[in-house]
């Protein structure tokens, strides 16, 4: 029903934003399809905002070393409170976590073509 951890989401650290996507998931959760590895899932995460940034930080640097170790790059730094506290304030709309989700997968699948238009 869920997409697994383990090899999804490591690599979402290693491009712009997409630590910033990983914590608007946690706080605003996630419904409808999307398509992980050729398989399409369509469940429902609820939302975490409850939680405090602290716990939220936590969170994410358990889950990411803990499942994903292998996919972080070399200069992971784990997630800081003040970092969840910032991303916390974008308050993002489901449209635009779609778009968010899409652009950094497309980073991932594509880094040559993102580090030029990053320059």
């Amino acid at each position: 029903m869920y997409p697994g951890l383990a090899g999804s989401i490591g690599s979402y650290v290693a491009v712009r934003d997409g630590r910033d996507y990983l914590v608007h998931i946690v706080l605003g959760g996630m419904s409808g399809p999307i398509n992980v590895k050729g398989v399409t899932y369509n469940g429902l995460m609820p939302e975490f905002s409850q939680l405090s940034d602290a716990e939220i930080a936590a969170t994410l640097n358990d889950v990411l070393t803990r499942f994903d170790a292998a996919h972080l790059p070399n200069d992971f730094a784990p997630f800081a409170t003040a970092e969840v506290a910032h991303a916390r304030a974008a308050h993002p709309t489901p449209a635009q976590m779609a778009h968010e989700r899409q652009s950094i997968l497309d980073r991932i699948a594509h880094p040559a073509r993102a580090n030029e238009a990053a320059r």
